[in-house]
């Protein structure tokens, strides 16, 4: 519709007649100047009543007109206050609201104080209704009230989130800071890296049934060699041996299980501590089923076999062996040894608690027959085994040399046969198990009856021969002119 040369204009659509004036509004300024503005009065009637609308450009007029007219083709007269671009926004509030059959007024009041509320969380109505409604979908049929004054109790103590890994870190720097055993850190950083490796993600998420059905699925570890070609045709480098989960070979043992799932509860109760599981509920571990074990029979040798053993065996090994044989010192306990350590005037060898297992110092007996293996290097001072880099080295030495003469080791072969000979001699169960650092109730289900006294005389009636206390002695010669070399 084209702006008319002249005015009034009356325009005719659908039944109604509108009469346009030109009527400029004047305004007076305060030193009495007048200015004049464009204006266009709109007049129409509706019902008999006379409707006067001002607009201020003929656009506006143009859009009034419309809107009027389409407005009374719907019979929607409240679309007589609305601008075009206000009517398409209507319209579309219109359209959105229909599935909820709700006026556009309450849900536009609903949202503005909904928004005011989430908008001190950083979240929006959408954001926010996403997340309502996945917290519902979890709790199902709990109460979200319920979820959170549970949170507000239990989840609310903790202080961080971390990995399995990370909390494996955490715990083994924590180990060394406070020195604990290297005996109980290997075997802690061995157990609890393979937990890590099969659950890489928060140690909070973790639950029970994780935690069990990878203890039942543990296979015992293999030694996995191979080989590397090198350049030179027709030779090659032996890859170092590597361990690995064997998938097909045999489950680990009941008392594996129990030791694996006793470190996983320790990382469990340190993640406790510092806030990264909630601290007044059982962890994922805790609720874990211990396996009762079966006790076998523990592998001993006959004093024969010992004696085959000390004849055989290289000078540098017999201090280590010895002392397993007739002390019946652990492995890393044998090891860890300072020839200072030995007191042979009292007659006893001092474990200190650093070194220990259990944390605790004990004096086991230098017997009469061990105090003969020993006499030649009492001026010695130093480690006893200097030339290993870790107790399990020396031990398979050992292994390895006993093998040639036809006996054969297990892991604790050594340590069972003083306990079991010792307290077939007899002596108390209470003796024994102050002088190895185990319980009475291990002794007592483990090793009794397993030989005779008879037996035991002959265990502990093993002394060095004239031969073999002159080669360790010309052995310790050797000790100690390398100890002279080495300090000139």
């Amino acid at each position: 519709m084209k702006e008319p040369a002249a005015f009034p204009f009356e325009y005719q659509a659908n039944g109604l007649i509108f009469r346009v004036y030109s009527a400029a509004v004047v305004r007076t300024a305060p030193d009495g100047t007048k200015t004049s503005y464009p204006s266009f009065l709109v007049k129409y009637y509706e019902g008999g009543r006379l409707i006067p609308k001002r607009q201020k450009s003929w656009e506006d007029v143009e859009a009034f007109i419309e809107d009027v007219v389409s407005a009374m083709r719907k019979n929607d007269p409240e679309r007589l206050e609305l601008s075009g671009r206000d009517r398409r926004i209507y319209l579309a509030a219109l359209e959105a609201a229909k599935p909820l059959n709700r006026d556009v007024d309450d849900l536009v009041r609903e949202q503005v104080s909904a928004s005011k509320l989430l908008s001190v969380h950083g979240l929006d109505l959408p954001k926010a209704s996403q997340i309502l409604d996945e917290a519902l979908r979890q709790l199902k049929e709990v109460p979200l009230s319920t979820a959170v004054a549970f949170y507000k109790r239990h989840g609310a103590t903790m202080t961080g989130t971390r990995t399995v890994r990370e909390v494996v870190g955490e715990l083994l720097q924590e180990l060394e800071k406070n020195k604990r055993g290297k005996y109980h850190i290997r075997d802690m950083k061995l157990r609890l890296n393979r937990f890590a490796a099969a659950f890489p993600g928060p140690i909070h998420h973790l639950q029970e049934r994780d935690v069990t059905g990878w203890l039942q699925n543990l296979k015992k570890f293999i030694w996995e060699k191979g080989e590397e070609k090198s350049d030179t045709p027709g030779k090659s480098k032996t890859i170092k041996a590597v361990r690995i989960e064997n998938p097909e070979g045999k489950s680990v043992g009941a008392r594996t299980r129990n030791n694996i799932r006793d470190s996983i509860n320790e990382l469990f109760r340190f993640a406790k501590k510092r806030g990264y599981v909630p601290r007044d509920l059982p962890t994922a571990a805790e609720v874990t089923e211990r396996m009762p074990v079966v006790s076998g029979k523990n592998h001993i040798i006959a004093p024969e076999e010992a004696k085959r053993t000390l004849q055989n065996l290289s000078p540098h090994l017999i201090p280590f062996t010895v002392l397993k044989l007739f002390s019946g010192l652990r492995t890393e306990e044998a090891y860890g040894l300072q020839w200072d350590e030995l007191r042979f005037k009292a007659n006893a060898v001092i474990i200190e608690a650093k070194l220990a297992k259990l944390r605790q110092r004990r004096v086991p007996p230098i017997l009469p027959n061990l105090a003969k293996w020993l006499q030649p290097f009492q001026k010695l001072t130093g480690p006893i085994n200097p030339g290993y880099s870790s107790a399990q080295a020396v031990m398979k030495a050992v292994a390895k040399e006993s093998a040639k003469v036809k006996v054969a080791l297990g892991r604790n072969t050594f340590r069972n046969c003083y306990i079991s000979y010792r307290v077939a001699q007899p002596q108390p169960s209470t003796t024994v198990a102050g002088e190895t650092g185990t319980s009475v109730r291990m002794i007592e289900s483990n090793y009794k009856a397993l030989t005779t006294s008879d037996v035991a005389k002959r265990w502990f009636a093993i002394n060095p021969t004239k031969r073999q206390l002159a080669k360790l002695k010309e052995y310790v010669k050797t000790l100690a002119g390398v100890t002279s070399a080495a300090n000139q």
